[in-house]
This record gives structure tokens, sequence and C-alpha cells, in this order.
């Protein structure tokens, strides 16, 4: 058993009503409460919480990974979270590629999910790496795992940051290459889900006197995609700055860069999320102490927020403007609601008694409840709050 609890916390939003599309007024401001955590180094303790997904049921998708930074085998599985009056519950697990690394987990309106992750090349040399794609079909009971095909100039790509289309044929990603003894490179990708094959690529288009690197991809309501960039002030990446670029649903370039801190500071972003009506939602630090989400609508940026801790993830449920964080530091680990047009921040909830590490968050479809994800130390902890 390891010697933390890889905790998955789900949050009833009592109350609140989610905001809808074409509602008069926003609703009061939610008062949430810790419902119960799930430790999930109970399913498997030799793999790491990644990533989470909202299902349309209520239920919830948790990906487990390997971790080759710290001598976990490759594997992944895809845990059902379902909560109950009692708190939540482990449902199904289904077992997916042999990640090793950092991996995300998207789901599309059909039902169809999709992970995409590293993976070992042929008898798992972590150091030689491709870029798989874990696909599990409404109503399956196992998983399909399809290796992206190497790039004839690159070889096989290192790692993805991905966005999948609502109708979930279309995939598309940020490849990133380590070229042994030249830069890294990054390049988007459309990927065939059916096939696993390559049908676009694109350069991010973004000068970077170090180079660039994508943090996070949304896709926006106009069929075209946005990507939090991290561009390099020199090589080796030293200091950096965080832009917003958009493309359309050609990878061709189609607005930005916009810088998103602002004001010369060297930073970078954590995540980021696409509302309804285009609005982009960006969380970021700078120099790291100074934390901000930063709202951008038609090339500019409209506002930024000071935040008190880092948000490492972000996510909204349709149609809201209250947007939701994942917050936490070396000895704080909290989830949040946030008004993207005034600025307030909710009631924290604590996450973790003996501090933590936030890592992902996903909002349910009607705003009613959430799951975050994170790192809690202490031993096997489990909290229900009513």
């Amino acid at each position: 058993m390891r010697s933390s609890v890889l905790a998955a916390a789900v949050l009833v939003l009592t109350g609140c009503t989610s905001a809808v599309a074409g509602t008069a007024t926003a609703p009061a401001a939610p008062s949430p409460g810790l419902l119960g955590s799930v430790d999930l180094a109970a399913v498997d303790d030799e793999l790491t919480p990644r990533d989470v997904v909202a299902l349309d049921d209520g239920s919830f998708l948790v990906l487990l990974t390997g971790d080759s930074y710290y001598g976990r085998e490759a594997g992944s599985a895809l845990v059902e979270l379902v909560p109950g009056a009692d708190g939540p519950t482990v449902g199904t697990v289904t077992a997916g590629a042999p990640y090793v690394g950092g991996s995300e987990v998207h789901v599309a309106d059909d039902g169809t999910v999709v992970a995409v992750g590293s993976v070992p090349v042929g008898d798992g040399d972590d150091e030689q790496l491709d870029v798989a794609l874990t696909v599990l079909a409404p109503g399956a009971e196992r998983t399909e795992v399809r290796v992206l095909p190497a790039d004839p100039e690159l070889g096989t790509a290192d790692r993805a940051t991905a966005a999948l289309a609502p109708h979930g044929r279309t995939l598309y990603a940020a490849l990133r290459w380590y070229v042994v003894g030249g830069d890294e490179v990054t390049r988007l990708v459309t990927v065939d889900v059916a096939t696993g094959a390559v049908t676009a690529g694109a350069d991010l288009q973004v000068t970077a006197p170090g180079g660039a690197d994508v943090a996070d991809l949304a896709l926006r309501p106009d069929g075209g995609l946005t990507a939090l960039v991290t561009t390099y002030r020199v090589p080796g990446e030293g200091d950096s700055d965080a832009v917003l670029v958009g493309y359309d649903a050609g990878l061709r370039l189609a607005g930005g860069p916009v810088d998103v801190i602002g004001d010369g500071s060297e930073g970078h972003g954590h995540a980021l999320r696409v509302l309804d009506d285009g609005t982009a939602v960006v969380s970021l630090s700078t120099s790291g102490t100074d934390h901000r989400l930063v709202t951008v609508r038609d090339g500019a940026v409209e506002e930024s927020h000071a935040l008190p801790f880092i948000a490492a993830e972000v996510d909204v449920a349709p149609g809201s403007r209250r947007v939701w964080l994942n917050l936490g530091s070396a000895e704080v680990h909290t989830v949040a609601p946030l008004d993207v047009d005034t600025g307030e921040l909710g009631r924290q909830v604590p996450l973790c008694s003996e501090g933590g590490a936030p890592l992902d968050l996903a909002v349910s479809a009607d705003g009613g409840t959430l799951v975050a994800s994170g790192v809690c130390a202490g031993g096997d902890v489990a909290h229900l709050v009513g």
C-alpha cells in the first residue's frame, strides 16, 4: 500500500442550481459540502490518478495510470465513481493502455470514452515512448488500444495534450517530441479515433526564441480549437510566457497569440476551459507565487482575478459562468467556485486534513456534483460531509 492516499473527493453542490443558457438571472452562490472520498490506491496501489471526466448519467470516470518517474509499472484503468446517498462508490473498473505518465480522458456526446497518453515502445523501454489511444465504446466491456503511427521525420511522439470532438470521431492533439541533440518539437494533429490514423497536421505557428509547448487544448463553440501555449524566452525551458492561440477545424491559425499574463512577468498556464459563449478561462501562475484566473474574449484579456493558490484544474457546467477550481499548495488542497464576471471566490471546501496536491476536476452536466482528484498525505483517509 502506498504511504499517501490518492483520493477522489465527491461533492454535492447543495443550495444552488446551475446557470443555463437563456437564464435571466444568475443563481445564488452555492454552498458546497463534501460527501465523501474514495481511496483510489485500494483500486490499484501501483497506479496514479491522472484525469477525471463527468458522464451523462451522473457518474464520473477517473483515469489511473502507471508512472515511470516514480518507478511504477506501466498500466491504466478507467474507474467508474458513482455518487450516492452515502457518498461515492467504485463501480466498473476497465483496464486500458500501458500508460507510464501524464494522460487524459475525454468523453463524446454518445458516451464513447477516449483516453490518450504515453506508452513504452516495443518491449517496455520507458526511455522510448509513443502515444496511444484507449477507446471504450458505449456498452463495451473491454477497451481497444490504438497506437499512433510514427512521424516520418520525427519518429514516435513522447507526449500528447488533446481535445475530443463532440461526435467522438476526431481527436485534436498537440504531440510533443523530445528530439535527441535538438530542440523539442510540438505539432498539432487530428486523429481518426476509429483507426488511430493521423489525418492532418500543422505547426503551432507561434514564434518563440526558446520554442513552445501546449499546456492545454479546448474546443470552441464554433468548431475551432483554442490552445494554451507556453512560450520560452530562451532555449532550454527557462523563463516562459503564457499565450492563447486560436485555430480553425483545419488547424489553420485563427486568432492570437494573446498574452494572458500581460504585465511582462514570467509565468505559465495550468488549465484552460472555453465557456458556451466562447469566453476562454485560463488559470496561470507567475514567478511561482502569483496565481490568477484570466478570461479572454474576442482576442483580448477581459478580466484577471487573483487566486489564493495554484488552480491546477478548472471546470464548468454547460451554460454556467461559475467555474470550479481545484486549488492547492504544499499545505492546502481545496475546491472552490469563482464567478468569472465578478471575480468573487466562493467558500473553499477542504479536501485534505494534512496538506495535499490538487490534480484534476470534473463537474457534472447539471452542475450538481463534482469530482476533484488529488494526493492526500497521512495514510488511508475517507471523508464524508453532509
